[in-house]
């Protein structure tokens, strides 16, 4: 609803107020088909830029041009643990280097 209102130039309380369920629901069909956010503009630039890079020889495809809006889930480290494991690594490799004397 926020992008909606936004493309409307209204606030949420004036679209809320003065919109039918019908003509929402409207909308978000629409919305399904032709995207009214920023992500079709998003996928409209990395194409492009894509194949200006491309042209140049670079082995990109527009999809890694994207951005990343969220951090999903699975990409947070989590820092403690990467810190421990450095500092494991970092202990055998300490180690290594004293039995070698």
């Amino acid at each position: 609803m926020l992008t909606l209102a936004l493309r409307l130039g209204m606030t949420l309380k004036e679209l809320r107020e003065g919109m039918s369920a019908e003509e929402l629901f409207l909308w978000m069909a629409y919305n399904q088909e032709s995207p009214l956010g920023d992500a079709r503009g998003d996928v409209q630039a990395s194409i492009i830029a894509a194949s200006v890079f491309q042209a140049q020889g670079a082995k990109v495809s527009a999809v890694d041009l994207l951005p990343k809006w969220k951090v999903e889930p699975e990409q947070i480290i989590d820092e403690a643990a990467l810190a421990d494991e450095g500092a494991e690594s970092f202990k055998a490799f300490l180690m290594g280097k004293a039995n070698e004397v």
